[in-house]
């Protein structure tokens, strides 16, 4: 968590020099933004495992996403926004088809876990377009970037227990914090590094359209509150000692393959240490949207204008009707 409150500051510092000594005259806007949220955790894959990006989406857990900009371009070259947004991810291992018996994606279905939770993200990001580019210009329309940037965001999974929903996070359904159980308790505010492509359009001098694909990069890996192993029906009878209630519903959140094999004959693969999740790789998400802008600061002049602007006595202008002395 301090790590990431370090990089999101050390990121602002170092674009706010830009900020201030941005070529002139400066082009801001503000944009609104929709798409979906493409959520990549230990829960919510696709039937296979290790399959790439798309391939590994359950589709009908996609969500929608709503972000709004403020951006300003410093030059040509370089544009810096602030950022927010709101979006969803969820996972359900019951949705997984396995092929046989034990087969990769049978774990996971056998496991039969799920999660919801919202995200709330505010971040600031930098730009850097492959070419000229300036909002509202109609002679530099085009606007292909690169971006980098350094965010916060919320979540708090959430689980379905009996039709009701339950915060997970209290409930420590790996042990996190359990004393002789290597699992850290995790912060529901967490720093992220969006990164990505996009790509601009100026439809006229004051509106302008663009379509982005930009992953957000995080360092937990309990978005989806599954990470390591499976503890013990006696760890959360200790831990919660004083509040029986709650470590029955702990342990019943944190196991739930009983409910399709009340006999247990597979009861091992769900045992105390066994594993749960894998801690290797961290959650992360995307965000592929469409965006709508509108040019708040001052607007581009071409050529054309600002010869005609000249020709009838605007600024710069020695000719014209309004440029006669009165005799």
């Amino acid at each position: 968590m301090k790590k990431g409150i370090v990089i999101f500051f050390v990121t602002i510092s170092i674009f706010l020099p830009a900020l201030i000594k941005a070529q002139h005259p400066p082009r801001t806007d503000i944009a609104v933004s929709i798409g979906s949220t493409l959520f990549f955790g230990d829960l919510g894959g696709a039937n296979f495992i290790g399959r790439p990006l798309f391939f590994d989406l359950e589709r009908s857990l996609l969500k929608p996403v709503g972000m709004l900009s403020y951006h300003y371009q410093a030059s040509r070259h370089l544009g810096f926004r602030i950022q927010a947004s709101y979006s969803g991810v969820a996972g359900d291992d019951q949705l997984i088809e396995p092929k046989q018996l034990f087969a990769p994606e049978w774990f996971r279905w056998y496991r039969n876990l799920n999660f919801h939770s919202k995200l709330w993200e505010v971040s600031v990001q930098a730009e850097y377009y492959l070419i000229r580019y300036e909002p509202g210009n109609m002679d530099k329309r085009w606007g292909p970037y690169l971006l980098i940037g350094a965010g916060m965001f919320h979540f708090n999974p959430k689980g379905l227990h009996q039709g009701s929903e339950v915060a997970l996070k209290p409930l420590h359904t790996e042990g996190q914090g359990f004393p002789g159980i290597d699992a850290k308790e995790y912060k529901l505010y967490q720093p992220c590094i969006p990164m990505g492509a996009g790509l601009r359009y100026n439809v006229t001098r004051e509106f302008i359209i663009g379509v982005e694909y930009a992953d957000r990069k995080t360092f937990t890996d309990y978005i989806d509150d599954v990470s390591t192993d499976y503890v013990a029906q006696a760890d959360f009878n200790n831990f919660f000692s004083n509040d029986p209630a709650s470590a029955a519903l702990a342990y019943e959140l944190s196991v739930q393959s009983d409910l399709i094999d009340p006999d247990g004959l597979h009861a091992q693969v769900t045992a105390p240490e066994a594993q749960r999740g894998d801690p290797k790789d961290k959650d992360h998400y995307i965000y592929p949207t469409f965006s709508f802008a509108y040019v708040i600061g001052q607007r581009h002049v071409n050529a054309k204008s600002q010869l005609k602007c000249m020709k009838w006595g605007g600024s710069g202008g020695q000719s014209g009707v309004h440029s006669k002395k009165r005799k």
